[in-house]
């Protein structure tokens, strides 16, 4: 997949995100995820959890999405030994 790294930069900055960007041009991460398509999010629990992902383009500034992320910020991550056994 072709991608012209050089635009996200700016736009980054434009849209004043804030939250880390992976770019991945030699699709060394993409197959860990199952990345199909551009852009791909993935939320994160406090606890290092994937808890949700959307495939393409969603629209992050809704009342919606603004109370999915405050939920996921309000959260107390698990102490390390209790994430551990619950995957084991």
């Amino acid at each position: 997949m072709d991608q012209d790294t050089s635009l996200v930069g700016p736009y980054v900055k434009d849209y004043r995100l804030t939250f880390p960007n992976l770019l991945d041009p030699g699709s060394a991460v993409s197959p860990m995820f199952g990345v199909r398509y551009t852009p791909t999010n993935y939320l994160i629990n406090r606890g290092g959890e994937v808890v949700g992902r959307t495939l393409g383009y969603r629209d992050w500034d809704t009342p919606q999405a603004h109370a999915i992320l405050e939920r996921l910020l309000a959260e107390k991550a698990l102490p390390k030994k209790t994430r551990e056994a619950a995957h084991n």
